[in-house]
């Protein structure tokens, strides 16, 4: 981890209890009333970074009564450790604060774990404002960043009239500006003018290298691109990024995946057990949701097998490999391990060309498939063609990308590196040519119906 990362200072609200309560599914590890060692899924651990402020509430205890419903104070990340249980990690925590008495705001939060970033739902922001404004008023001394930048710290929070509060509102409290935190790594971009567009590459390997899956973030400024953000994930990281996304991700218009977003029909129904269902793409993603991986291993070598790796109309126009395609690259990965990371935040998106709605933008690229548009001498192979790939990018007639050091560097070492660069100039080139405003019927009238199933691969 970085120290970029570290560094940068997310809020949270997290329930936990101790090993001993006869509630507690995890053996949280409690010490002077407040929590040392949480054991939390790998989904919710992943989302945090070292020096992270969390404050802790209690839910309803009978060991516990005089704190039940209460907060009891706030504490700092200081350490990400996995655990022997599969699927599990522990969360280390210091006491930052721990209330004088539990804190009883009259309500808790409807979520076991919550983020209060600026930015997030406004009453999840006043809630951890409040909160830290009583640890102020009781003598805490945050340090330089860790308090909301975007407002007071002291909001009201909507209280229930189910019993009144144990502590009075504490008086406003002047704070310091903190200076804005820099995600990993950032190039300077200046908010409220810079257009910004993310994208990835995504890796099938199931054993999920945190170098196998990239993402990286252009900004757009006087009708050229650089990139601002290049960083290696994992395809956990990834998730756990769009998920709680900085800044510059959370301001970005679009995202493109370098992943197939859809199958071949005839794969599709397979797999359905049926026609294709008439509520749409999203009953396929729902579907493979409930498919384990081996399951889905068999059904595609049975169909492959029987029909071979035949093509969506995507592939055939772009001249890509089928997503049935199992090595070099295995696509068969992508797609499974793609699609169900799109189903799980369906809610965050509008999935191109599935969906018209509005919003942050999610649809399928191909950084090769571009590539294959620039001419390049084919004996070039390696480090010398993604040398003279970072020179084109730079001399492109129509929105050239610009690659500080750092990040030429990068894109020269690696090829996943170089992939998720063109990835997110493929999702400017999308939006700014307004290829993702169309219709399955603009995109191809006499194909619509196959886009509207198997989508589309933009950006080329």
């Amino acid at each position: 981890m970085t120290k970029e990362e570290i560094h940068r200072t997310s809020h949270w609200v997290l329930r936990s209890m101790e090993w001993d309560d006869t509630r507690a599914r995890y053996p949280n590890i409690w010490h002077d009333g407040m929590p040392r060692n949480v054991l939390a899924t790998d989904r919710l651990a992943h989302r945090v970074r070292l020096g992270d402020l969390i404050v802790t509430y209690y839910p309803a205890s009978t060991k516990y009564a005089e704190r039940s419903h209460r907060f009891v104070g706030m504490s700092r990340v200081v350490g990400l450790r996995e655990a022997d249980h599969a699927g599990m990690a522990w969360i280390d925590l210091e006491t930052a604060h721990k209330f004088n008495e539990p804190l009883d705001l009259g309500h808790l939060p409807g979520r076991v774990f919550l983020c209060c970033d600026p930015g997030w739902p406004e009453r999840d922001v006043a809630l951890f404002d409040q909160l830290a404004g009583v640890a102020v008023s009781q003598g805490w001394k945050p340090q330089p960043g860790e308090l909301s930048s975007d407002a007071p710290v002291e909001r009201p929070v909507e209280r229930s009239t189910a019993k009144p509060a144990d502590v009075s509102r504490p008086a406003p409290v002047e704070k310091p500006r903190p200076a804005e935190p820099t995600p990993l790594p950032v190039a300077p971009w200046t908010e409220g003018t810079d257009r910004l567009f993310g994208g990835a590459d995504f890796s099938g390997d199931m054993r999920d290298p945190r170098r196998g899956t990239w993402l990286a973030v252009v900004a757009l400024a006087d009708d050229a691109l650089r990139v601002v953000r290049l960083e290696a994930t994992g395809r956990s990281g990834l998730q756990s990024l769009l998920r709680n996304p900085p800044r510059d991700l959370m301001r970005s218009e679009a995202l493109g995946m370098g992943f197939p977003f859809g199958l071949p029909v005839p794969f599709a129904e397979s797999l359905m057990g049926g026609p294709f269902p008439e509520e749409g793409w999203w009953a396929l993603a729902k579907r493979l949701e409930k498919v384990t991986w081996p399951e889905y291993l068999v059904a595609l070598q049975e169909f492959r097998d029987d029909k071979g790796e035949i093509l969506r109309l995507a592939d055939e126009r772009a001249g890509t490999v089928s997503p049935l395609r199992r090595v070099n690259p295995d696509m068969g990965s992508r797609f499974y391990h793609g699609i169900r990371m799109v189903a799980a935040d369906r809610s965050r998106f509008a999935i191109r060309p599935f969906e018209s709605a509005q919003g942050m933008l999610l649809f399928e690229v191909n950084s090769g498939a571009a590539m294959r548009n620039w001419d390049l001498p084919a004996e070039l192979k390696g480090k010398a063609r993604r040398e003279r790939l970072a020179e084109v990018l730079e001399t492109l007639p129509e929105w050239p990308l610009k690659l500080e050091a750092r990040f030429r560097d990068a894109c020269r070492s690696s090829e996943d590196a170089l992939d998720a660069v063109v990835a997110a100039r493929c999702a400017a080139v999308a939006v700014l040519t307004g290829e993702t405003d169309k219709t399955p019927a603009e995109l191809s009238a006499d194909d619509a119906d196959r886009i509207r199933r198997e989508g589309w691969i933009y950006g080329l």
